[in-house]
């Protein structure tokens, strides 16, 4: 058995180990500190993920009831206050009115447990969740349809979803799950799902655990692109420089899994050494 008997996944650790099983052993099996930069211009990087935290600040104290006149007023960053007036003109729309912002789930996973952290479930004939992006460039469909984030906030929904719908099973067909890009006038990129799917995650997901904590080494991935912008590359004998800014804004997507800038901030905490 690799793994503490109180260990708990998440959809950023699934995805870690899918990318890279080494990193996934040296971020969570062995909580090695590496602080490699991901990016040569770590300043840009920062701004960037100080700017996705408090666009997230600000919609989830909005869906709290504080009034959007008093949250803009007090935005100084210009890129912010756009992406917040774009989240008023179209963000909840179709959204049902019963709404969870900021709502975490966990459920067993087998011998484990899955968490999976919303940034906000709307409940009604439907199940919608959203995630807010700030991201600078939209996946493509096919690369975003096999994110472990697609097929866990789906899944969670699915099976412990009753304890946001007094008590109530949500069922597969009544969830649907979107990306909202607000760098991108509030495009969206949404999944649907039945019970097809929910079957075959919930088997693929079980898999996955029980391949994790039974296999003898972690290797290292063979997609060395993904490398460029991995904190562990030296450590691993990967290289020693930080990846491209500029590159990581530009790459294809199904090169490397962290082209989305925004890194799933609200799942940046989940580990703490």
């Amino acid at each position: 058995m690799n793994l503490p008997e109180d260990f708990v996944f998440s959809p950023s650790s699934l995805q870690d180990y899918v990318d890279c099983p080494r990193r996934f052993q040296l971020k969570y099996l062995q909580r090695q500190r590496w602080p490699a930069a991901e990016v040569d211009e770590m300043l840009e990087f920062e701004k960037r993920m100080e700017q996705g935290q408090r666009f997230h600040q600000l919609v989830h104290q909005h869906l709290l009831g504080i009034p959007a006149d008093t949250l803009t007023k007090h935005i100084s960053d210009e890129s912010v206050r756009q992406w917040f007036e774009t989240y008023l003109k179209n963000g909840l729309t179709d959204m049902p009115k019963t709404r969870f912002p900021e709502r975490t789930l966990t459920i067993p996973l087998g011998k484990y447990a899955l968490l999976a952290k919303f940034d906000v479930v709307a409940i009604g004939d439907k199940a919608i969740i959203i995630d807010w992006k700030t991201s600078r460039k939209i996946p493509r469909r096919e690369w975003l349809a096999k994110k472990l984030q697609t097929i866990v906030y789906r899944y969670v929904l699915a099976k412990g979803g009753s304890h946001l719908n007094k008590g109530q099973t949500i069922e597969p067909e009544q969830i649907e799950m979107r990306y909202w890009y607000a760098e991108h006038d509030g495009a969206t990129l949404s999944f649907t799902y039945d019970k097809e799917q929910f079957a075959t995650h919930e088997a693929n997901l079980l898999h996955l655990v029980d391949e994790i904590d039974s296999r003898p080494d972690f290797p290292l991935t063979e997609d060395m692109p993904r490398c460029r912008f991995c904190t562990y590359r030296s450590l691993c004998d990967r290289g020693t420089q930080a990846g491209s800014l500029v590159d990581w804004d530009t790459m294809d997507t199904d090169d490397v899994d962290l082209a989305d800038f925004e890194i799933d901030i609200d799942q940046i905490a989940e580990i703490e050494f």
